[in-house]
């Protein structure tokens, strides 16, 4: 019979029936979280270790932004469009770094424009001074106080005293490495800039010395000052020549062949333009005018000679020779 009246429940009576006892449990164990939490110290870690390990206490984590990983968050999170490089298949081996390119120096290339940005600034403001110095080229003003120079001019000149160094130097450092290979035994090649730098700055500054020395036992005060001020502009001007050589080489790898021809021909101006104002500043005007060649042999040649065979001696000692 209490089978019968046990089948003769309806399925929906049976449905609520086990839905409330289910619930009474659940409430029944809430009822025993919530009172452990209000047990004392004791009696609480007692509870703690028996709950199951969901209704625990865990200890509060202290926040930190490292534990952040920003590369993975992000407005397309979970998306297929959010980093869809990584899931990309790489393929392929890595290839050889690419090889040192003076052109693809930030230094080399920021001296470059900072040469070029000087020397024009420099130029404009010293417009009236370049015109007399030109001028003054091919004869002698009688008046010596109109050629005085102002403390401006002088530094203006000797900015691009240093500027043809460093010309110079890249021009020879291009000129080596294409001829010698690229086997040196330093690694930085602005290192090697630096060293022929400092190579060239020694020979203007031995050259100024010679010329001091010389012109004070030979000839007199004003003779020396306007020779003076003539080399300094002819050195200057021989930087200026020079200058689209470098941008030349560096930027549109021109032939060493015609870079070779330019250099050759700028320097050799610049010596006959030197030699005529040493003849007419020093010896135009004596019963000894033979005596300029062997002051410009004595001057110009032997420091110039000397200049290259340093640079030789240096480049050879530079060079890793196998």
């Amino acid at each position: 019979m209490l089978s019968t009246d046990s089948t003769a429940i309806p399925p929906l009576l049976r449905r609520l029936d086990s839905g409330g006892r289910a619930k009474a449990k659940s409430d029944a164990a809430g009822q025993a979280a919530s009172d452990s939490v209000h047990l004392p110290a004791a009696d609480s870690l007692h509870a703690e270790t028996s709950l199951p390990g969901l209704l625990r206490l865990k200890p509060k984590k202290e926040f930190r932004l490292t534990d952040v990983d920003f590369r993975n968050e992000g407005y397309f999170k979970g998306s297929q469009y959010f980093r869809p490089g990584l899931r990309a298949a790489h393929s392929g081996v890595l290839g050889d770094p690419a090889p040192y390119s003076v052109s693809n120096d930030n230094t080399v290339a920021g001296l470059l424009l900072g040469c070029f940005a000087l020397a024009l600034v420099a130029a404009s403001l010293s417009r009236n001074f370049i015109i007399r110095q030109v001028g003054s080229l091919f004869r002698i003003p009688r008046n010596r106080a109109t050629m005085a120079e102002t403390s401006y001019e002088v530094r203006f000149q000797l900015f691009l005293v240093v500027q043809t160094a460093l010309i110079l130097s890249i021009v020879y450092y291009l000129y080596n490495r294409t001829a010698g290979g690229n086997s040196y035994i330093m690694e930085s090649q602005l290192e090697m800039i630096g060293i022929y730098f400092g190579i060239f700055m020694g020979y203007f500054l031995a050259k100024y010395i010679l010329y001091s020395i010389v012109n004070w036992v030979y000839f007199s005060r004003n003779k020396c000052l306007q020779w003076m001020q003539s080399w300094l502009f002819l050195t200057s001007m021989e930087g200026v020549l020079l200058f689209p050589l470098v941008l030349l080489l560096v930027y549109f790898n021109l032939s060493m062949q015609i870079s070779m021809i330019y250099l050759l021909t700028a320097i050799l101006l610049i010596k006959i333009l030197a030699f005529y104002k040493e003849f007419v500043i020093f010896f135009k005007r004596t019963s000894v005018s033979l005596q300029i060649i062997l002051y410009f042999c004595a001057l110009e040649l032997m420091p110039l000679t000397a200049l290259v065979g340093v640079l030789t001696y240096t480049g050879n000692y530079l060079t890793i020779n196998f």
